[in-house]
């Protein structure tokens, strides 16, 4: 019997490398017809079985059904044909090479901004995601009864496919300028909950029900510049080598001061801030920055506070929005984890070391 190595020196003898371009149309042909593969692996092979999962690991270079031939109990039998046939061995591995089956399609990452649908029609409202693996902790940005910014949050886990469900909560904590803040002080209260349900990635649903009124959002992304691919990390090092800064943020060390964050949005070379904490009474209050780059590393812009319609307003009328500029905000990044918040607001300046929030994996990371 024939062994592997003498199969292959016969093809060095004849001057021709058995590691080619093959034709995986041919290669089906000797797949079917020539070599009657079929006799021992499904027409199309399923990688579930055994021999069909050896098949689609070690059959897709011509090397590999070489050695098949000399290790694979009844594949001796072609040694001295299939192997001396330096152009049938490239064929045939072309063509099983597009049996593999398709890597599934990267599972959708919702993080980000998103306001209503159509863009720009209820302008003034907001809620950001911070998506990581089938969690969604979202903060959306509107406003009480009285036209006061309100803030609420909600953990929203995966509960079927593209469907993230959870309850909505108001916080009261100590004021953004307490020093030290304290996490223990912070309150949480259920007020109700919701529903993200997402068609595509760029476009879904916000079902919820706060303090007994229930409504529902179409919504779609905020865009203002180039938007970023956003993908589970796989390592922490991936967050810290990141050039996006899109994310949830908070103070640094992770946990000192939980109960405040800051959303960034990064397209391009702006990020847009929404930063949810607590006024002098205690009471939610958010401000927003748009931030242009001045400098590598470096962000600055102008802190608004907004009022406007109540959440449940039918319908919303951004004309009734109106910003209060309160401040100066400047994000400097150290590295993709690690950056430092300094702001003024209404004459209080302070300055934040801040890094990003992971509750699940690696966290996510955009590019």
């Amino acid at each position: 019997m024939k062994s592997i190595g003498v199969a292959v020196l016969l093809l060095i003898l004849a001057g021709t490398s058995y590691a080619q371009v093959g034709d995986p149309a041919r290669g089906s042909t000797l797949y079917h017809t020539t070599y009657k593969c079929t006799d021992c692996h499904a027409d199309r092979p399923n990688p579930n079985l055994l021999p069909d999962k050896l098949l689609l690991k070690n059959g897709t270079t011509a090397a590999g059904i070489l050695n098949a031939m000399n290790i694979a109990p009844g594949m001796n039998v072609y040694l001295g044909t299939l192997a001396q046939s330096p152009q049938d061995l490239a064929d045939l591995a072309a063509y099983i090479a597009t049996l593999a089956p398709a890597a599934p399609p990267p599972a959708a990452n919702y993080q980000g901004l998103w306001w209503a649908a159509p863009a720009n029609s209820e302008s003034g409202w907001g809620i950001n995601f911070a998506h990581q693996g089938n969690t969604i902790f979202a903060s959306w940005f509107t406003y009480d009864l009285a036209g006061k910014g309100m803030w609420l949050v909600m953990t929203a886990g995966q509960t079927a496919p593209n469907t993230y469900s959870g309850t909505l909560y108001s916080t009261k904590g100590p004021p953004f300028n307490a020093v030290p803040f304290s996490p223990a002080q912070v309150t949480a209260t259920a007020v109700g909950n919701g529903t993200l349900t997402f068609s595509d990635a760029n476009n879904g649903t916000f079902s919820y029900t706060v303090n007994g009124i229930a409504q529902n959002k179409t919504i779609t992304r905020e865009v203002f510049g180039t938007l970023p691919t956003c993908a589970a990390a796989a390592t922490s090092a991936s967050l810290t080598a990141a050039t996006n800064y899109q994310d949830l943020w908070w103070a640094a060390p992770a946990g000192s001061e939980s109960g405040w964050g800051i959303n960034l949005n990064h397209e391009g070379d702006t990020i847009f801030a929404t930063w949810f904490t607590y006024d002098l009474d205690g009471s939610p209050m958010w401000l927003v920055v748009t931030a242009g780059k001045t400098a590598p590393g470096v962000y600055t812009g102008t802190l608004y506070r907004t009022t406007g319609p109540a959440f449940n307003s039918v319908p919303f009328n951004p004309a009734n929005v109106a910003a209060t500029a309160v401040g100066m905000a400047t994000f400097t990044f150290a590295d993709g984890n690690d950056a430092t918040f300094a702001y003024t607001v209404n004459g209080v300046a302070q300055q934040k070391t801040i890094t990003r929030e992971v509750f699940s994996g690696a966290g996510t990371v955009c590019q």
